[in-house]
């Protein structure tokens, strides 16, 4: 019996058909692509990976992951074809247009400030970033590369009775009359269209039902030098993914507190060491840089 979860051996396939297929094991950044997670959640794995005993790497030593465990345990990996990469993991969006790149480096262009919140939640888990004027796709990206998520389920936005989503999501069949593609909207038309003073809920995980209150604090004009989007600030750790909605996040942590609780190893085993108080500006600041593979 495999003494890892799917989830796991997910992880550990991709390493196993990467390492024989180019005789050295995967950076981080390269298995963050292929399995569509953010490179921090990557790092978390391989730390839980590293403590069941499945894996072991060298302190400071790029691509030294070495599997532990008999590789006739390991599924075959089943993802797209892999190739290497030698730049670095990116966004799969279409490269900008060299005259959109000079444009983008012109200083002078609008700076929006938001504060991002993650509803229901005590104490507060939140954010404060600094955006360009992006689509709202991009403006997606940001928040789930500040909050800490890994893109792994649905969103939308919401301004009122609207719900702005996905194109790709909508029901063509049965369409909601409440429902909008948010196509190449971008920030300024919200505000175009809903106001100065904007204010948005941000949803994801349609079954964890996550909120976050997003607000337009401020706007400010685009310095030389400073890379956008960038995150000024924040509070507390991202709960894990798939851990159950507020409740299921408030369970989790009484769980994983308290050595004597029935479900303590089990979720400790399942989410490794995890600490809810931790924000890391840097490595969110690194995470935004990097941003999230397209769907």
């Amino acid at each position: 019996m495999p003494s890892f979860t799917p989830t796991q051996g997910r992880y550990l396939s991709f390493i196993l058909a990467y390492t024989e297929g180019f005789d050295l094991p995967p950076a981080e950044s390269e298995i963050a692509g292929a399995l569509k997670v953010s490179p921090p959640s990557v790092n978390q794995m391989m730390k839980m990976l590293e403590k069941k005993g499945l894996i072991q790497r060298q302190a400071g030593v790029a691509r030294s992951i070495e599997i532990l465990i008999d590789r006739s345990e390991i599924p075959k990996w089943t993802g797209k074809r892999i190739t290497r990469t030698v730049t670095g993991w990116v966004s799969t969006n279409t490269p900008m247009k060299k005259t959109e790149l000079v444009q983008q480096s012109r200083s002078g262009q609008t700076v929006y400030q938001f504060k991002i919140s993650l509803r229901g939640i005590k104490p507060p888990i939140w954010r404060r970033i600094e955006t360009l004027d992006v689509t709202l796709a991009k403006f997606h990206e940001a928040i789930q590369t500040a909050m800490g998520w890994t893109n792994s389920h649905l969103h939308a936005f919401e301004v009122g009775r609207v719900r702005y989503t996905d194109p790709r999501m909508l029901d063509d069949v049965f369409p909601d009359p409440s429902e909008k593609s948010y196509g190449k909207m971008k920030i300024s038309d919200l505000i175009k269209k809903h106001g100065p003073k904007l204010r948005l809920i941000y949803l994801y995980d349609f079954g964890d039902g996550w909120e976050h209150s997003v607000l337009l604090e401020k706007t400010t004009t685009r310095q030389p030098a400073i890379p956008y989007p960038r995150c000024l600030s924040g509070k507390r750790n991202c709960p894990p993914e798939d851990v159950g909605g507020i409740y299921g996040y408030e369970h989790f942590l009484d769980a994983i507190g308290n050595p004597e609780h029935e479900e303590h190893d089990d979720f400790m085993e399942w989410a490794g060491e995890f600490d809810a108080e931790a924000f890391d500006l840097d490595e969110t600041n690194e995470a935004m840089r990097v941003g999230l593979p397209s769907w």
